[in-house]
């Protein structure tokens, strides 16, 4: 729709959020509302009069949402697209919050709770984003892991163990610095030695040996 000055009005606001089939943090109720709230009415306004940059600066003040691009169609839509946070671990200390794949706190949501690795124990968010985040992208990143490990306890000294969602044992990493070897071991042991003699054989794996698995036996 155009004015008598040849200018387009707006008519409506397009909204495309990303990755909504990992992650339902953000809809389009919710960019609208904040459109409305953080920036005012634009319907029926010239879109030439739209601050996208203001408008984009509005809608990442969202915690959930990482980026916000806006743009105009010559039909007179305003386009949002959305790129919402991505989480790569969960820490239920305290108030509870995610760690994205940026290493960065971001609030859970009672909208939706995202499906990854689960951190309990003697956590800080210093610890979370630059340890155990960078370390909870590693297992998402590996799929056998990712598929395998459910919850990371942390211990008082720093010390991570490991839960897995199959066999009733817990697995103590250690520190998770450097710790490709140590995985690497554990991958080996878990699809040949534990499989032959029974998952519920033990009742913790300790790989904070040098170059072997030591088992306890219930």
């Amino acid at each position: 729709m155009a004015t008598k000055s040849g200018e387009v009005t707006c008519r409506g606001v397009r909204v495309a959020v990303k990755n909504t089939d990992v992650n339902v943090f953000v809809d389009e109720e919710d960019v609208m509302k904040a459109i409305k709230k953080g920036y005012g009415d634009i319907m029926d306004k010239s879109i030439l009069a739209v601050n996208k940059d203001s408008l984009e600066r509005v809608l990442v003040k969202n915690p959930m949402i990482k980026s916000a691009q806006v743009y105009y169609s010559l039909d007179g839509y305003i386009h949002v697209n959305i790129q919402q946070r991505e989480p790569v671990l969960r820490v239920l200390t305290g108030e509870g919050y995610y760690v994205d794949r940026d290493g960065r706190v971001m609030p859970l949501s009672s909208k939706f709770t995202s499906r990854v690795v689960v951190a309990t124990g003697d956590i800080n968010k210093k610890f979370a984003c630059e340890k155990l985040g960078p370390f909870a992208m590693k297992l998402k990143n590996e799929p056998f892991w990712d598929a395998y490990i459910e919850q990371l306890v942390v211990r008082s000294n720093e010390d991570v163990v490991m839960i897995p969602k199959v066999g009733d044992f817990r697995i103590v990493l250690g520190k998770v610095d450097d710790c490709e070897a140590r995985l690497e071991k554990l991958m080996l042991f878990l699809k040949d030695g534990i499989t032959k003699k029974g998952w519920n054989r033990y009742k913790e794996i300790n790989l904070k040996f040098d170059n072997q698995v030591v088992c306890v036996r219930k």
